[in-house]
């Protein structure tokens, strides 16, 4: 029956040569005897039947491929003729990109990767597919060709400095103009990260972790960001604790650039995003050293707005994104680290409290959510002291004028016409964290001297000008005060409002006759 097969495959005719091939393809494929000696002809005549063609556009060439590939993978000991081999991979090279045809000619090129032909054409040939990859608009050629250098890479001998060139040409095309291209090239990279053994991984971990770094800081692409974060974060997993500990003082080199704001904020949010992956007890100690130096110069860059009734969202333009990315990196830190909470020496929480009322939504309820997780690791207790340093790190904590001003600053917060569900929920509970412990200062008699009123509707703004006053009491004013002049101006807007469209209707209604 073998040879029965075989003969078909002289045929003249083209429908005879397709089913022949077919059946051909199919039969050796059975545990047959006779198949292993078969093979080598059917292969052959297959090859002689497609080279007198000349064409690939024809069914019956491509059923000769397809048949070709079959063979490949069914018959591990078919010697192939290296002239034959390189005539397939100069025939299918133009269809690698031609829609109608292509899926043939990659099915044919895996079969000759699964068998480890080395010719240097094949590597030539990978060049072009490794280029196709990033600039076909075809989101199925791109997978194609992701799925057979993938393979390549990973079967096929590697010369170091080919596999240098290589490597270096995948993070260079990180930053070609299309996003389609990009995003093909993380996919790519992301297979190798997992599949590469940790030896290769370790090696070209600084090339591949700078490339992502700037593809999450620059790309404009929210998709290739998104890949490329978390390939960050499986790059991380796969690198021993040397190679980590390398990539993590890039970081630190580069947070502490103080005039390079975008590679500040990209270094904050790759902390964070290698928080999500581990407990961070590897760089602690140098993250919070990073973390309260940037905040410090975020705090200083910027005039506090005691008494302002908003912020400005467009002030620095993007500014803002330095110290909320690191209050975000820092609220992970504790998230992962309770306990470094509670111990408020190691964090400088004096520059937290000045961005409360930083120029930017975003800021001021990072920083008060942060604060809340503080002042949970404490109970509400009766404040300490009286002095007020905000300069020495945590001594000035939980004193009476500490408290009075943080609870001044969120107050202020709840001014904000920007104010959000999130962030008056942080300042409700923040205040109501030191209203219970304002309650717990002793209320002195009028007769004392200490706790009269001070008169005029509006609370003093300031903790100097309250020293007579008890600080509850002096909270309950302020919040009133506020919560009356924030009705009567929503209420006379809504009388404008209908004042306007009063008018609008006498303007528009037919004036009547005398």
């Amino acid at each position: 029956m073998v040879t029965v097969v075989g003969n078909t495959l002289y045929s003249q005719s083209a429908p005879v040569l397709t089913l022949g091939m077919k059946s051909a393809a199919a039969i050796l494929q059975c545990p047959l005897k006779s198949a292993e000696k078969a093979s080598s002809v059917v292969f052959n005549q297959t090859i002689e039947v497609i080279r007198a063609t000349g064409s690939t556009e024809s069914d019956v060439v491509q059923t000769g491929l397809r048949s070709l590939s079959t063979i490949l993978r069914h018959h591990d000991d078919l010697q192939v003729k290296e002239k034959d081999l390189l005539f397939l991979l100069e025939f299918i090279a133009p269809d690698l990109e031609e829609p109608t045809r292509q899926g043939t000619a990659f099915t044919v090129l895996r079969a000759i990767i699964a068998r480890r032909f080395v010719v240097p054409e094949m590597y030539d040939l990978m060049d072009n597919v490794s280029e196709v990859m990033v600039t076909s608009q075809s989101s199925q050629v791109q997978e194609h060709c992701r799925g057979v250098l993938l393979q390549f890479l990973l079967e096929y001998p590697q010369g170091k400095n080919r596999l240098k060139k290589q490597m270096t040409s995948l993070a260079k095309n990180l930053s070609y103009a299309y996003e389609s291209g990009r995003a093909s090239v993380l996919e790519l990279l992301n297979a190798l990260v997992n599949k590469f053994e940790v030896g290769l991984v370790n090696e070209y971990s600084d090339l591949l972790f700078v490339a992502l770094v700037m593809v999450v800081a620059n790309d404009d692409s929210a998709k290739c960001r998104e890949m490329a974060a978390e390939l960050i974060k499986g790059l991380y997993l796969r690198l021993d604790e040397p190679r980590r500990k390398t990539l993590l003082s890039h970081l630190h080199a580069w947070i502490s650039q103080v005039t390079q704001q975008p590679l500040i904020r990209v270094s904050c949010q790759v902390y964070g995003l290698i928080l999500t992956i581990e407990d961070g007890a590897l760089f602690s100690d140098a993250l919070l050293e990073d973390v309260d130096s940037v905040l410090e110069r975020s705090s200083d860059g910027f005039e506090e707005i005691e008494e302002g009734d908003g912020e400005d969202e467009s002030s620095g333009k993007d500014a803002w994104q330095v110290p909320y990315q690191a209050l975000i990196v820092l609220a992970k830190l504790l998230a992962k680290n309770p306990e470094l909470a509670k111990n408020h020496s190691r964090i400088s929480w004096s520059n937290v409290v000045l961005l409360l009322l930083y120029p930017h939504a975003w800021v001021r309820s990072a920083s008060c959510r942060l604060l809340g997780t503080m002042l949970a690791t404490v109970p509400p207790e009766m404040p300490r002291g009286n002095a007020l340093t905000p300069t020495s790190g945590s001594a000035g904590l939980f004193t009476k004028d500490w408290m009075e001003a943080v609870t001044q600053k969120l107050c202020v917060q709840l001014k904000s016409e920007h104010l959000g569900e999130d962030l008056s929920l942080h300042v409700v509970k923040n205040l109501f964290y030191f209203g219970r412990c304002f309650s717990n200062i002793p209320f002195l008699t009028t007769e004392d001297g200490n706790d009269s009123d001070n008169g005029g509707d509006e609370p003093q703004q300031n903790s100097t000008g309250n020293k007579g006053r008890h600080p509850l009491r002096w909270l309950f004013s302020r919040l009133s005060f506020q919560a009356r002049s924030a009705y009567t101006t929503r209420r006379n807007k809504a009388f404008v409002s209908v004042r306007v469209a009063t008018s609008r209707h006498d303007i528009s209604s037919p004036s009547s006759s005398v």
